[in-house]
């Protein structure tokens, strides 16, 4: 009998917590999910339901006095990250795993040229010489798309657009071609063309290694066209996960349903209005009884405003709703 492969990133029961002066605020609340290599996860949900704090507590990027409490477990290629010290998630962080943060700016050294930036990381996770780590810097902008690679390596961020500033970040993100890449809104702020560029990047240099790649995003349109599988959170909880195909077109979870309602549509008729999900997410500063979404949901009961619903359904399609679609 053959076992089976450990996914390449296991989640189970995340929990990530902030202390701060008014309270405990429980941003990650208990969040599972599997991964598997080659394989695209994407995590949806409003502003603030915990997706950002999601990505920085898998790799290890939270820490300070503002953090509480960080529970659970977080396995990569079988290692339990929780368990290994900072200077282990050194040597995973960018050479594993990798991250794209939303503006690119913030991740790039304005007094330092973009190839001098890719050729440290290079020297950082490599045993590359100097001068053989700034050529495969070239290399790798070229393998981003990027013009004159060899001349846009000797210049600094604050001379390029979005776009290329986003890319410089990719070939960062991807100069150790990591097991994993973590993309939280990497379009935000480019314009559709841009996008579409972006994203296509991304699928290529996926396929090209294999790269398992976590997707945090607000367009489901991304979602349509990137992920395998997705993964909704609402206050922090993980509310319905499915293969990308069953969340669009047969969601279980309502607010699931209310979030693509609220999405624009191409057949929409001129001056209609956008329909909007009623009132606001739950103060996460306060315990919340039964299930989050309940105050918000048309179909609510006794029983939502009561009782939280655990996932439950088939493997493939799981979701928390006591009254699913």
């Amino acid at each position: 009998m053959t076992s089976t492969p450990h996914p390449l990133l296991d989640v189970r029961d995340l929990v990530t917590c902030f202390r701060l002066p008014q309270g405990e605020l429980r941003a990650v609340d208990g969040v599972s999910f599997t991964l598997a290599p080659g394989r695209t996860l994407g995590i949806v949900g409003e502003s603030g339901s915990g997706k950002s704090v999601l990505a920085r507590s898998i790799i290890g990027l939270l820490s300070g006095a503002a953090l509480g409490r960080l529970a659970g477990e977080v396995r990569f290629a079988g290692e339990d990250l929780r368990a290994a010290s900072e200077r282990r998630m050194r040597q995973i962080r960018g050479r594993e795993i990798a991250m794209i943060f939303q503006d690119p700016m913030t991740s790039l050294n304005p007094v330092m040229t973009v190839g001098r930036q890719i050729a440290q990381v290079l020297r950082q996770h490599t045993d590359l010489a100097e001068k053989a780590a700034r050529a495969r810097a070239v290399e790798l902008l070229a393998e981003v798309g990027i013009p004159d690679p060899a001349q846009r390596a000797e210049e600094y961020a604050y001379r390029m657009s979005g776009g290329m500033r986003q890319r410089v970040v990719i070939a960062i993100a991807l100069a150790c071609n990591p097991r994993l890449l973590i993309a939280d809104e990497p379009t935000t702020a480019l314009d559709v063309t841009v996008q579409a560029q972006i994203l296509d990047l991304l699928r290529r240099l996926q396929d090209r290694h294999d790269m398992a790649l976590i997707l945090i995003t607000h367009n489901l349109g991304v979602v349509a066209e990137m992920c395998d599988e997705v993964g909704v959170m609402y206050a922090g909880r993980l509310v319905e996960r499915a293969g990308t195909a069953a969340v669009l077109h047969a969601p279980r979870m309502r607010y699931t349903e209310a979030l693509l309602h609220s999405a624009p549509r191409l057949d929409s008729t001129p001056h209609a209005r956008l329909p909007v999900i009623p009132g606001a997410p739950p103060d996460l500063m306060r315990p919340i009884p039964g299930c989050a979404f309940a105050p918000r949901c048309a179909h609510a009961s006794a029983q939502c405003r009561e009782h939280a619903p655990a996932l439950s359904g088939a493997a493939a399609h799981v979701h928390a709703c006591w009254h699913p679609a």
